[in-house]
């Protein structure tokens, strides 16, 4: 029972240890607010209107930065059909987004990030079709979500570069 007592002592001990050094060694998110060198002053979207809605609003930051961009968004959403039973009734779905995005600055229009995002994700149909369309709902926004917060890492590292 003592070695017992000695290692959950030790592994106690080096677990505040970590903690302390992580603490210490100044990390800071790449997507915190104060650390942002730039802003977004306009969209310009083209393709699927709802998908750039809803990247737009997981994109909106403050307006009063130095670095204020142009997002130029072309979105586009697929549907398909990956699986099907022995009848033709339909089991699953594959969601694929699309956002090809090309970031310009305002003032001086030099195109600072010009790339492809793209997520795919797959789903279960449901026996009522409502269903189905919620998971649908679901999956889109959080593979938004996701191309948002890749959308924000570029940019703050090609800004962090600076």
């Amino acid at each position: 029972m003592t070695s017992c007592k000695l290692y959950k002592t030790l592994l106690y001990f080096y677990f505040i240890l970590f903690l302390s050094f992580l603490s210490g060694c100044g990390y800071q998110s790449l997507l915190n607010e104060n650390s942002k060198k730039f802003g977004i002053k306009s969209f310009n979207i083209e393709g699927n209107k709802r998908l750039a809605q809803i990247l737009k609003n997981n994109l909106i930051s403050s307006k009063n930065k130095s670095n204020n961009l142009i997002l130029n968004i072309n979105a586009r959403k697929n549907r398909s059909i990956t699986h099907k039973d022995s009848t033709g009734k339909i089991i699953e779905y594959n969601l694929k987004i699309s956002f090809d995005l090309t970031a310009v600055e305002s003032v001086s229009r030099r195109k600072v990030l010009s790339k492809t995002f793209t997520l795919d994700s797959n789903y279960k149909a449901s026996d009522l079709y409502m269903d189905t369309v919620n998971r649908e709902k679901k999956i889109t926004n959080e593979l938004i979500e996701s191309i948002a917060t890749q959308i924000l890492t570029n940019l703050s590292l090609i800004y962090g570069e600076k």
